[in-house]
């Protein structure tokens, strides 16, 4: 009896061990996955794979440095932002994995590793520190829900190991046939600026005689905006719409062309695109002073291996630099264009 005891004990004791040893990991990996950021998995190492995976099914080879973590508005960490080897940068929500901003031209808008930064969306970023003396004025808050990011990884590893022979990822897109002019100034706001864009956009490939030969320059056609037709301040659709239109007048072009206005279209804008006319697009996600003008110069949907598609514009950001992409969602409310 006592050799049976001892057998039974020991293949008991046997038993809970091997149950600890398969337990205790499995009962970790599914912490780390539910709760996102961690001491065990803060160097962002899914993040980072998926967005090299993602960049390269969009046709670019990088290699992902830097990461800095990105806080919600309410103070949580949202989600990460890489430098890309050749001097662009991406954003991937820690969340869910989505991408909602990146340029593979454009340097990264967190240089400093050591300060900490609050991300509401695509380009919408300030430094904590600023914030702490401003008030937050958009009442859009970027937060996503939590999915299995291993699964998703999983899904985008799958689709380029079946779709190798594809180079993107994308199966609709466009862009205008020219580049917009990266005008930025300190002293005058993003709606002149982004209609003065525009405007140079339109005498340089469709109609010379949109802007006379002494203000085809970024000084004197912006001046000449905002002391006649649009406030050097904040302005909505309506003021950017009429206030171009007034100019077109001006020009003696009104029975050629107009300027309209709408909420946000993704198929107007591809439309406008397609036939080669930048869009002027309203967003308001920005912390501290919500609203802000972007020009969009082209557009692309991915469809692999998204169950929804993911719509993206490629914008202007309004600070000077085109070939910003930024992802389709609710911050953005408003659309002007010439036709």
């Amino acid at each position: 009896m006592k050799t049976s005891i001892k057998y039974g004990i020991g293949t008991l004791f046997v038993a809970m061990l091997l149950m600890n040893m398969v337990l205790v990991p499995a009962v970790s990996a599914q912490t780390n996955e539910n709760i996102g950021i961690n001491a065990e998995c803060d160097d962002f190492s899914i993040e980072k794979e998926y967005g090299t995976l993602f960049l390269e099914k969009m046709g670019y080879s990088v290699e992902l440095t830097s990461p800095i973590p990105l806080n919600n508005l309410e103070g949580n960490v949202e989600a990460v932002a890489f430098s890309i080897s050749n001097g662009g940068y991406i954003i991937i929500n820690v969340n869910d994995l989505s991408v909602p901003e990146f340029s593979t031209t454009n340097k990264s808008p967190f240089i400093d590793g050591n300060k900490s930064y609050y991300y509401n969306g695509p380009l919408a970023y300030v430094e904590a520190e600023e914030l702490k003396n401003r008030e937050i004025k958009t009442t859009y808050i970027y937060k996503k829900e939590k999915v299995s990011k291993s699964k998703k990884l999983m899904e985008l590893q799958e689709a380029a190991t079946e779709a190798q022979k594809i180079q993107t990822l994308s199966s609709t897109s466009g862009i205008l046939s020219h580049s917009l002019r990266t005008w930025e100034d300190d002293d005058i706001y993003c709606g002149p600026i982004a209609a003065g864009i525009t405007l140079i956009y339109f005498d340089d490939y469709h109609d010379d005689d949109f802007v006379a030969t002494g203000y085809e320059n970024q000084n004197d056609l912006l001046d000449l905006i905002i002391d006649n037709y649009i406030d050097n301040s904040g302005a909505y659709s309506w003021e950017l719409r009429d206030g171009l239109n007034s100019y077109i007048a001006d020009r003696n072009l009104a029975n050629e062309y107009s300027a309209y206005s709408t909420s946000f279209d993704y198929n107007k804008l591809m439309s406008l695109i397609n036939a080669d006319k930048p869009i002027d697009v309203l967003t308001n996600n920005h912390p501290t002073f919500d609203d802000h003008w972007v020009i969009a110069h082209g557009y692309y949907i991915l469809t692999v291996p998204y169950v929804d598609p993911q719509y993206y514009i490629i914008v202007n950001n309004g600070w000077g630099a085109n070939g910003v992409n930024v992802l389709m969602d609710d911050y953005l409310v408003s659309q002007v264009w010439i036709e």
